[in-house]
C-alpha cells in the first residue's frame, strides 16, 4: 500500500463529493469501488481530512493500493511512500481512526422499502460509551483497544441527490492503543477500513509501534 499526503485546493474541498472526486482524479487508471460486501477487497483508496480551513487548500491524508499521480486537477501529492503495516501477535500498537459511528433504526416516518418492509435508516451514535463500543465490536477477535481516546470532529453537510434532501454526518476521532490478536486480519481491515462513510473522510485506521 501507499500513504500519501495530498493537497485539494478549497474549491473542491468544501463541498464533500468533489472533495472525493478530485482525490479520484490522482488514481486514472483505478477503476471505481466495485465491491458489493465487506468480504471483497477494496479497490479504491480511505482517506481522512487531516486540516481544513475556508479559502485554503486542505490537507489530506490517503491510503491506496496503487501509487497516485503526483498532480491533477485540484489535487496534487505533497509526499508519498510505501506502507506496508506487519503487526504481531500481542503487539501494542498506537491508532487514529476519524469515524462514523451509526446504528440502524426502523425509519421514523414509516416509510416502507420495496418488499414492503419498514424502510432502515442509520442514525450517529451520540454517548462516548457507546461510540467506544462500537470500535471494539468491529475490532472483536481481531485486536482489542487497551485506551480508547474520542474528540469530536466539525459536522460534514451534504446533499442527497436521489432523495432531494440535505444530509449530516457527525464524526469523530478516536485515539489510543491496542493490543494486536489476529495480525492478518487486522492488515485487510487496515486495507478496507472501518464503518460506513468511507467516501466522506471516515474508516481510515493508522497505526504505529508505540
Amino acid at each position: 500500500m501507499f500513504l500519501s499526503r495530498v493537497e485539494v485546493t478549497w474549491g473542491s474541498a468544501k463541498n464533500p463529493y468533489n472533495l472525493h472526486r478530485a482525490i479520484w482524479k490522482l488514481f486514472p487508471e483505478l477503476e471505481r469501488e466495485s465491491r458489493t460486501n465487506a468480504e471483497e477487497s477494496r479497490q479504491g483508496f480511505l482517506f481522512r481530512v487531516e486540516q481544513s480551513e475556508p479559502g485554503c487548500p486542505a490537507i489530506i491524508m490517503v491510503q491506496s493500493r496503487c501509487e497516485p499521480q503526483k498532480v491533477a486537477e485540484h489535487a496534487r501529492v505533497i509526499a508519498s511512500r510505501v506502507f506496508n503495516p506487519q503487526p504481531s501477535q500481542g503487539q501494542r500498537l498506537a491508532f487514529v481512526m476519524a469515524a462514523n459511528p451509526v446504528k440502524t433504526i426502523n425509519d421514523e416516518a414509516g416509510r416502507l422499502n420495496r418488499k414492503g418492509e419498514p424502510k432502515k435508516c442509520r442514525v450517529p451514535l451520540i454517548k462516548e460509551e457507546q461510540q467506544i463500543q462500537w470500535l471494539r465490536d468491529r475490532l472483536k477477535g481481531i485486536a482489542t483497544p487497551e485506551a480508547v481516546y474520542v474528540r469530536k470532529l466539525p459536522p460534514i453537510f451534504f446533499y442527497k441527490q436521489k432523495e432531494k434532501r440535505d444530509g449530516k454526518l457527525m464524526p469523530i476521532l478516536f485515539e489510543g492503543i491496542l493490543r494486536v490478536e489476529e495480525p492478518d486480519v487486522l492488515v485487510k481491515v487496515l486495507e478496507d477500513g472501518i464503518g460506513p462513510a468511507k467516501g466522506f473522510g471516515c474508516g481510515l485506521m493508522l497505526v504505529r509501534r508505540v
